[in-house]
């Protein structure tokens, strides 16, 4: 018996209508229209995508200037108090300028050192790709400097963003990654909050599979 005999039987047996033999055509493929063009202004993507992230547990901190959020860091890492830090490695996060604020800790970059150090490190530092305001997810593009460990094996994920890599739909992303085609990155991940995963019962836990914690710190100057 084929396919389209085996689903009109059943159909017959249930008293329904006999199923389609054909897929129906469709109007609209895609978002429609009024969805695609809609674009927030920045504030209100800085402050749309902090509230969604806000919402899953995360947190997110705007600084105005490159020397406050420097501090902002070093505020942080100091109530962590991290055996370990591991950061992008090369110059992917030399636009921050963290040389000084590492410089207490015990700190590794991605392929600077022994990958196997990874698996000791308390908080992860890089930076991201994009960030999607409607959902609060971080966008972040593998590289040989930019590994996906630094933001999945520590307990505490630490993401310094830019605030011009807001963008307002995660439509907007993926036409820019689409733009990438010829030259994808070997893995895009899309973060949005803390590691969390529920058991049959639906007990939920965070920080299973990552991070059980991740900071936003956003750099938003005039």
């Amino acid at each position: 018996m084929n396919e389209s005999d085996f689903l009109a039987n059943i159909a017959r047996k249930l008293g329904r209508p006999q199923p389609l033999t054909a897929i129906p055509p469709r109007s609209v493929v895609g978002a429609p229209d009024f969805w695609s063009v809609r674009e927030l202004p920045l504030p209100e993507r800085i402050e749309r995508f902090q509230q969604e992230l806000e919402k899953l547990g995360g947190q997110v901190t705007v600084y105005n200037h490159l020397s406050s959020l420097k501090a902002g860091l070093a505020d942080l890492l100091s109530t962590l108090q991290p055996r370990r830090v591991g950061t992008w490695g090369g110059n992917a996060l030399a636009a921050f300028e963290l040389d000084d604020v590492l410089a207490p800790y015990d700190t590794i970059g991605w392929r600077e050192g022994a990958l196997a150090a990874f698996e000791q490190v308390d908080v992860g530092i890089t930076g991201c790709a994009y960030a999607v305001a409607d959902t609060g997810t971080l966008v972040m593009k593998s590289d040989p400097w930019r590994g996906r460990s630094v933001s999945v094996l520590p307990t505490v994920h630490v993401a310094l963003v830019q605030s011009n890599q807001v963008f307002t739909r995660l439509g907007e992303v993926l036409e820019e990654l689409a733009k990438e085609r010829a030259c994808m990155a070997s893995s895009v991940h899309f973060i949005t909050g803390p590691s969390r995963s529920s058991d049959i019962e639906n007990d939920q836990t965070i920080g299973i599979h990552g991070p059980a914690a991740v900071h936003v710190l956003m750099l938003h100057e005039a």
